[in-house]
């Protein structure tokens, strides 16, 4: 039987949809080559990443991860390289020119066990994950306390992409604790939505784990997390299921949640958030009404306006949420679903939001406050030795 005129529409406005919302698309070389001279990187960026990801085939150059579904979680330590005259918000990178001048980089790349995971986030072995910066100042703290972060990309993105994304986010955001990136399986294909979808969900045990972990971990002081499109849709059904669980030591561990364009339907958004208790006062939403992505995922089910485009900011309020409407930053066609990560004003007022964990005056958020200080000081003093 052949498709009738609302089948083929619909099937259009599919593969439309497929192109919008997108993460960023590249080409077929990955990105994550290493540098054939490790001197050559003026500053470095360390990022651990923890994946549901299958191991890519080693005839993919520069991949590391596929986009296939694993039965087992991999854990990995990157070092990158990043440009010394980089804009914030810009995502410099070239599978094909290898530049540590102009373009984000790899250095190296270690696969880990889950206790040498395990190990660096705590600092146990004596080689605490940290992001660089460039002023020189004093000696480390004996046992430092740190914040981590846990960024969830979205949809139509590799694990390369999901990697030089990070970077570029803890960079220009100015965080200096420990920067986990969780990466699930998305095909990074733009026909692959609902694989994608599937994906995200069948990542949701790993990613409960991945913060109940943190959550207990005496070195780690809070967790903020930022995710962006279908990765809103995986941090919240997360989220709700710890609160399911009723597992408070993980919720009361978290500090902020920042969502960039959530990919979420707005009345499951309030579902969600109604799991959540005080943990939706500490979350901001950054939202825009020109994302074609959303836009067209609104059409795909059933015109229900997506939680990321919703710019009644009223709704949020109601629920206890800060929310952003950066409507007015400069996109376009294929770039408004992350504009949120482009914008250096943007970028900058999230690192804000990350720099203040915990509810106001809290004693986690005035001892994290006092220890960032110190930090600062270590991780600049680094990077000065670095160069």
């Amino acid at each position: 039987m052949g498709l009738g005129r609302a089948s083929l529409a619909r099937a259009g406005v599919l593969i439309v949809a497929a192109l919008f919302v997108s993460g960023c698309a590249g080409p077929s070389e990955g990105l994550l080559v290493a540098l054939p001279d490790p001197a050559l990187a003026e500053r470095t960026l360390t990022v651990l990443a923890v994946t549901t990801r299958s191991p890519a085939d080693p005839k993919q150059t520069g991949q590391m991860f596929s986009g296939e579904r694993a039965a087992d979680v991999h854990y990995v330590s990157l070092t990158l390289s990043m440009p010394p005259d980089r804009a914030p918000g810009a995502l410099p990178t070239d599978a094909r020119r290898i530049d540590p001048t102009k373009n984000i980089v790899l250095v190296s790349s270690r696969e880990l066990s889950r206790a040498e995971f395990t190990g660096i986030v705590s600092g146990t072995n004596g080689q605490p994950v940290q992001a660089t910066s460039r002023k020189p100042a004093a000696r480390a703290p004996a046992v430092p306390q740190r914040e981590a972060l846990v960024f969830v990309h979205g949809y139509n993105t590799r694990f390369d992409e999901s990697v030089v994304r990070f970077a570029q986010i803890v960079d220009d955001t100015g965080f200096k604790g420990v920067p986990i990136l969780f990466s699930w399986p998305s095909r990074g294909e733009v026909s692959d939505y609902g694989y994608d979808k599937d994906s995200a969900n069948y990542s949701r045990d790993t990613l409960d784990g991945l913060l109940a972990m943190l959550a207990r971990d005496r070195s780690i002081s809070g967790i903020d997390v930022i995710g962006h499109s279908m990765g809103g849709w995986l941090t919240m059904e997360t989220l709700r299921s710890l609160a399911v669980a009723n597992d408070q030591t993980t919720l009361n561990r978290i500090n902020k949640v920042v969502l960039a364009a959530p990919d979420v339907d707005m009345d499951v958004f309030r579902t969600q958030v109604a799991r959540l208790g005080p943990l939706a006062r500490r979350m901001t939403v950054y939202v825009s009404s020109d994302d074609y992505a959303l836009g067209m995922s609104s059409r795909l089910f059933g015109n229900k306006v997506r939680a990321g485009d919703n710019t009644d900011q009223a709704q949020f309020a109601a629920l206890g949420i800060t929310s952003e409407d950066i409507s007015k930053l400069p996109g376009g066609i294929g770039k408004n679903h992350g504009k949120a990560f482009g914008d250096g004003a943007t970028l900058t007022q999230i690192g804000q939001t990350l720099s203040h964990p915990g509810p106001p005056g809290s004693a986690i958020a005035e001892g994290v406050k006092q220890l960032g200080n110190t930090l600062v000081g270590v991780t600049e003093a680094g990077a000065a030795g670095a160069n």
